[in-house]
């Protein structure tokens, strides 16, 4: 009997985010413990700390925040004054779009695109017609300025986004509400084409950067920076297969990815990572670092506010209350997110992170009641008192950081190439100035980039079956023909050649292109064939 009680208590807590949350904490502790001892110890507590603070604010609003309408206030203040940081101080060209207080319009976007459902809900369900305006004005202005973000990760998540608002506000909605429903989701409409052709008339400097941005979601196959994405992934891919379960350790990423991505720089201990030394995708990192086990905890604990969300807005009814509003707000900004970090680097930085925790945070307390207001108190006075000081204390750290455009806490940098690659290879082909080969040999090629970092070490890389090395075997002086092609081996990491029979009594010279970021480097080997 006992054992059945207990069991059932585990089943009941394994439902909730809190749950899983936790054990994430634990395994996230165990993963940066890994790194102590190392050089990379500080990196790896700088991590946990980011990591443990966001958890730990999720939890504690979760628990004992009870004014979620006062908090849910401060969210859309935040989300009003990150507009008006972005509106004064201006596009900027050189960074892709408004950047706001921060140093990239990534960062920009994400931090709107998790403000922004909070923001709409209380449009629809704030009782003070004040705050109601204030609410719909800090809306309006921050669908804008993320719009002039130039952040497509954060378009593509406010779109599913939006869309995730409407369906479960409908599905709440009531046949006589419906009408009102439908009046409000008609106005989004001629907004959103408000939107469309303020865009299309606007002057030159507002107008070009959005078209050419739109632009390359069509042709990302052409897209600079979609092509160096694809190439970090694949990279961050092959270095979490060779540590699937438990990951390189936590904060060690950014340190040591170069050298399966071939992107950014290798960075020391004592070295600031940039954005060039991210994976632009928050699952992939995360994977990285703190394995599948991390990675599934993470998505586990998602899922179960997900599905809690979702079972709490069907006990509701059709009672739109603001509580009920504001469940619906962080469902869809959870849609947003998720969809967001598959391709931004925006979540692995502080800034961003802190005000994604809050905000679910909020949402974990909208989802005690379903009512409009709790009538009696869930937990003891102190603990409440102890969630309402750390709501106080977060949000006032979140507003500094976000409205004061000081850079206090943005680390980031904008991408920052290699400070130096050259190309070297250590193959038989370049044991001589020249080297005799006959027709059918097999010619084994190991292509290694020479890397120098700003310390001044050297790393020797191989990057013989990179997606970015490529080769080509021509008649030197005339490199117009092909003669045969090169085989890349995955397997032994390097890349092979057949000598063809029309290369009989020529010289055949090879060339080798590694491409790395925004440098282009090459190799020139020569064989003469009897």
């Amino acid at each position: 009997m006992r054992q059945r009680i207990v069991t059932e208590k585990i089943a009941a807590w394994a439902r909730r985010p809190e749950f899983w949350l936790a054990w994430l904490a634990a395994w996230l502790a165990v993963s940066a413990f890994r790194s102590l001892g190392t050089p990379w110890a500080g990196a790896a507590l700088a991590e946990l700390l980011r990591w443990g603070v966001g958890i730990g604010l999720a939890l504690a609003l979760g628990l004992a925040l009870r004014r979620i309408g006062d908090a849910a206030r401060l969210l859309m203040l935040a989300a009003g004054a990150l507009a008006l940081c972005g509106i004064w101080d201006g596009l900027r060209p050189e960074r892709g779009g408004l950047v706001g207080p921060y140093l990239d319009h990534q960062l920009y976007g994400s931090a709107l695109l998790v403000l922004l459902p909070f923001t709409a809900a209380l449009t629809l369900s704030d009782r003070d017609p004040r705050w109601r305006i204030g609410a719909q004005a800090a809306a309006a202005a921050g669908v804008v300025c993320l719009i002039l973000s130039q952040a497509r990760s954060a378009w593509a998540g406010l779109l599913i986004s939006a869309l995730v608002f409407c369906w479960l506000w409908l599905r709440q909605a009531t046949p006589k509400k419906r009408h009102f429903t439908a009046l409000v989701l008609s106005s989004a409409a001629v907004i959103a084409g408000g939107l469309c052709v303020w865009t299309v008339t606007a002057s030159t400097e507002v107008r070009s950067p959005l078209t050419s941005r739109s632009a390359t979601l069509t042709h990302l196959r052409s897209d600079s920076s979609w092509q160096a994405r694809l190439t970090t992934w694949r990279g961050t891919a092959q270095m979490l297969a060779s540590r699937p379960l438990v990951g390189f350790g936590l904060g060690r990423y950014p340190g040591i990815q170069a050298t399966w991505t071939h992107q950014g720089r290798l960075l020391t201990p004592q070295t600031h990572p940039s954005l060039s030394e991210e994976a632009h995708n928050f699952y992939l990192q995360t994977a990285a670092e703190a394995g599948f086990v991390g990675l599934s905890l993470y998505v586990t604990a998602l899922a179960a506010f997900a599905v809690l969300g979702l079972r709490r807005l069907k006990q509701s009814g059709p009672h739109l209350s603001r509580r009920t509003f504001l469940v619906i707000a962080a469902l869809s900004m959870l849609a947003g997110q998720c969809v967001d970090a598959l391709a931004s680097p925006s979540w692995q930085f502080v800034e961003v992170s802190l005000l994604f925790w809050t905000a679910l945070g909020v949402g974990m307390s909208a989802l005690q009641h379903t009512d409009a207001e709790p009538t009696a108190a869930r937990f003891p006075l102190p603990l409440r008192r102890a969630g309402q000081a750390a709501l106080a204390g977060a949000i006032a750290v979140l507003l500094a950081a976000q409205v004061l455009p000081l850079g206090l806490l943005s680390p980031v940098e904008a991408y920052t190439p290699p400070t130096s690659w050259t190309l070297v290879s250590n193959s038989a082909v370049l044991q001589g100035s020249a080297l005799t080969a006959s027709v059918g040999d097999i010619i084994t090629y190991t292509l290694t980039a020479k890397y120098n970092d700003s310390q001044g070490g050297t790393h020797l890389v191989n990057v013989s079956t990179d997606s970015t090395a490529s080769y080509f075997a021509t008649v030197f002086p005339d490199s117009s023909t092909l003669y045969g092609t090169l085989t890349k081996s995955t397997a032994s990491n390097t890349v092979t050649y057949t000598v063809p029979e029309k290369a009989r009594g020529k010289n055949l010279t090879v060339t080798s292109s590694f491409k790395s970021n925004f440098l282009v480097v090459n190799a020139v080997t020569a064989l003469k064939v009897n």
